[in-house]
């Protein structure tokens, strides 16, 4: 893709996005987004498909962006717990900043016409980051690091501690947190999370 055409999508996806953001999905039309930023529908057409090809394109592109945030990798020599607690931080902080709330917002509100779209998006947020958290617990499970019974459950907890109250009052209100705050939460739910969940051996009392 030659620059100029790199700039030009760029330049459309940032106004579609503000656009969509500020009137909806419904809201917006493809003539108010030329009368932003010219060109033609034929040339939007072409590089996007049609509306909703555009909103998809924008979801694609901010999760694209944040995808980092959401990925778990192994660093051989870390602790275990800094680890979590540097993800939790980064996802608790990103999933409640205003641009990806406001992209859950939109994302939501096409929910009932369509859930091809809101699949889309989360697979490539919260299944994404779920599935890397399993993966890096797996591990931690195989080198004998840490003791699960159900990886699944455990993950899906631990990011609906990390979310918390702060999460849904992002969504609605906007929500902004102290670093000391969001890192002992985060702390919080580590610890809770390396104790395992196998059951505690009790002996037996004596007769």
């Amino acid at each position: 893709m030659r620059p100029s055409t790199k700039a030009k999508q760029e330049n459309l996806l940032d106004n579609a996005a503000d656009l969509f953001f500020e009137l909806g999905y419904e809201g917006t039309s493809l003539d108010q987004l030329i009368e932003r930023c010219g060109g033609s529908k034929q040339t939007l057409y072409r590089y996007f498909g049609d509306k909703r090809g555009l909103l998809k394109a924008v979801v694609a592109r901010f999760t694209e962006q944040i995808r980092p945030v959401f990925e778990f990798r192994l660093e051989t020599g870390a602790p275990p717990r800094a680890q979590m607690v540097d993800f939790a931080c980064k996802y608790r902080t990103i999933i409640c900043s205003p641009e990806l709330t406001r992209l859950f917002r939109l994302v939501i509100s096409r929910a009932n016409h369509d859930p091809e779209l809101v699949s889309f998006f989360l697979d490539r947020t919260a299944r994404y980051a779920q599935q890397s958290l399993m993966d890096y617990l797996t591990n931690l499970s195989r080198n004998g690091e840490i003791e699960l019974t159900d990886i699944v459950l455990a993950s899906d907890q631990f990011l609906g501690a990390i979310r918390g109250r702060g999460f849904i009052e992002a969504l609605f209100i906007g929500y902004e947190e102290e670093a000391s705050l969001c890192r002992r939460q985060a702390e919080y739910a580590v610890d809770r999370l390396l104790r395992g969940d196998a059951p505690e051996q009790r002996s037996e009392p004596a007769i």
